[in-house]
């Protein structure tokens, strides 16, 4: 059996990752550029929502174990799709990666709230000022909503599209 990083992981392990990435591509998200981005886009396009990936913003051992998880479910594919999409999503959906975009005049208070690290409701508080104000401009514009705090919303800036 093949391992990653002090994973043991059953031969066929690429598509697990399957399970992760369906709507990577939503309006409101962005997978970003970068080696394996194909790769991911060709075995993730089945099972969750990018908002579990953007929820369980994990380290490369962190998605290893996640993905034995989804072995043991049933997913196939093949060694090198596997480390691939595993190296993708470690180096692009970890918890500091700033790779992960978000544009916040269309993103839902779920991605919000996951992507940025928000609590529900300052991600609440974003999109119920863009539905009474309109389309944010910029960065000052998040953090005149009453609640938000301005820290996080600074810490985050170089994942925020407008």
């Amino acid at each position: 059996m093949p391992t990653l990083r002090n994973h043991t992981l059953p031969r066929g392990a690429a598509a697990c990752i399957v399970l992760f990435c369906a709507n990577l591509g939503a309006q409101s998200l962005k997978l970003p550029d970068g080696p394996g981005k194909e790769t991911t886009q060709k075995v993730c396009g089945a099972c969750h929502a990018a908002e579990f990936v953007l929820g369980r913003q994990e380290s490369r051992e962190g998605w290893g174990a996640v993905v034995q998880d989804m072995i043991q479910r049933g997913a196939t594919g093949t060694d090198d799709e596997f480390y691939t999409a595993v190296d993708y999503l470690a180096t692009h959906f970890s918890k500091d990666s700033p790779a992960i975009k978000i544009n916040v005049n269309k993103a839902s208070a779920q991605d919000l709230q996951n992507t940025l690290q928000l609590p529900e409701k300052q991600a609440a508080a974003i999109v119920q000022e863009r539905e009474a104000k309109g389309s944010f401009k910029s960065i000052d514009d998040l953090k005149k909503i009453p609640g938000i705090d301005a820290k996080k919303i600074d810490a985050s800036k170089n994942r925020l599209e407008f």
